[in-house]
C-alpha cells in the first residue's frame, strides 16, 4: 500500500493537467482530517489555497486563463458525544483577462454524527448547508466565473464510512433558486459526488491520497441574452463530471499545531466554466491548531 500511495504522489506531478479541481462546497462532507489519528478531537485552521483554469476557453469561446486564490478560515468542534460542527469560510481574489474582484465567499456548515459498530467501523451522516454569502455582482458586471460567491443557498446531505486506513463517502448538493448575477444567473445542476481514501501515519507525519468523483445530475442554465424578455437557455453538455485525485502530508510540529500541505489535479477535461469551478491545478497549505472542547 505505501508503495501506491508513492505512485499517486508522483502522478501529482506527472500528470498532464487537464480540467479542474474544485467543487461547490461538497467536499466538506466525508473529509478526512488529521485529527483522527491523535487524541485532540476539535481543530481550527487557517490556510490558502491556489487554483487556476487553466488557458484553453471554453467550448462556447469564453475566456478562462483565471487565477483564484483564496484565505480560509476552518473549525471542525467536537460539540457533543460522536457530533461535529464542521463551518468554512473563504476570502477570494480573483483574477482573469476581464478584470479582477476580491471578496468574501460563501459559508458552509455541517452537522456530522457517528455510530462506531464494533470498535473498529465508523459510519458517519452529516446534514447541513452552503449559505450565499458572497458577492456575485461588481461595478464593472464580471460574469459569474469571477465572483467569490456562488449566489445559492443550498443543503448537503451525505454519509461516509471508514475502517483501518481506509475511507468512502457519498454527498448530496442541491443547490436552491439561481444567482442575481448580472451577466449570466446561473442555475447550476445538483451535485452528487463519491470519495475514497486511504491515509497513514508515520509518527509526526500523516499522509493521505484520495479520488473525488462529482457528477452534476443535471445541465446548467444561464441567461438568455439574445432575448428581449427575461428567459433562460439549457446549457448542453454543462453536466460535465469531475474525477479529482488529491494528496496531502502534515505535519505534527506538536500536539496542538500541525502544518498541512494539499495537492489535487484533475482526470477529466472540462469544456465549461460558468461556476468559476473550472480548475487545472489546486494547491493549498494551512496550519491547523487541536483542541478539545469536552
Amino acid at each position: 500500500m505505501k508503495l501506491i500511495l508513492i505512485i499517486i504522489l508522483s502522478l501529482i506531478y506527472s500528470l498532464n493537467l487537464q480540467s479542474q479541481c474544485s467543487d461547490a462546497g461538497v467536499c466538506i462532507v466525508g473529509r478526512h482530517n488529521s485529527k483522527e489519528f491523535i487524541s485532540h478531537t476539535s481543530l481550527a485552521s487557517f490556510g490558502y489555497v491556489y487554483g487556476y483554469s487553466g488557458k484553453d476557453p471554453d467550448i462556447n469561446g469564453g475566456l478562462n486563463n483565471i487565477y483564484y486564490g483564496s484565505f480560509v478560515l476552518d473549525a471542525e468542534l467536537d460539540i457533543f458525544r460522536s457530533t461535529r460542527l464542521a463551518a468554512a469560510m473563504p476570502y477570494t481574489f480573483v483574477t482573469g483577462p476581464l478584470g479582477y474582484i476580491a471578496g468574501a465567499g460563501d459559508l458552509s456548515v455541517l452537522f456530522t454524527k457517528d455510530f462506531m459498530v464494533k470498535k473498529i467501523h465508523k459510519l458517519s451522516f452529516s446534514l447541513g448547508g452552503k449559505f450565499a454569502t458572497g458577492k456575485v455582482n461588481s461595478t464593472d458586471s464580471l460574469p459569474q466565473r469571477y465572483m467569490p460567491g456562488l449566489g445559492t443557498n443550498d443543503i448537503y446531505l451525505g454519509a461516509a464510512y471508514s475502517y483501518s486506513n481506509y475511507y468512502f463517502g457519498i454527498a448530496y448538493q442541491k443547490p436552491f433558486g439561481r444567482s442575481a448575477n448580472y451577466v449570466t444567473r446561473l442555475k447550476r445542476g445538483d451535485d452528487l459526488m463519491f470519495r475514497m481514501g486511504y491515509f497513514e501515519n508515520f509518527k509526526k507525519i500523516g499522509i493521505k491520497a484520495e479520488l473525488i468523483t462529482i457528477l452534476r445530475l443535471m445541465p446548467s442554465s444561464i441567461l438568455n441574452t439574445e432575448s428581449v424578455e427575461e428567459s433562460f437557455v439549457t446549457i448542453d453538455g454543462s453536466n460535465e463530471a469531475q474525477v479529482n485525485l488529491l494528496a496531502a502530508v502534515t505535519l505534527h510540529v506538536s500536539r496542538e499545531i500541525g502544518l498541512t500541505g494539499q495537492a489535487a489535479i484533475p482526470l477529466l477535461h472540462r469544456n465549461y466554466n460558468y461556476d468559476g469551478l473550472k480548475r487545472t491545478l489546486s494547491l493549498a497549505a494551512s496550519v491547523s491548531y487541536f483542541f478539545n472542547l469536552r
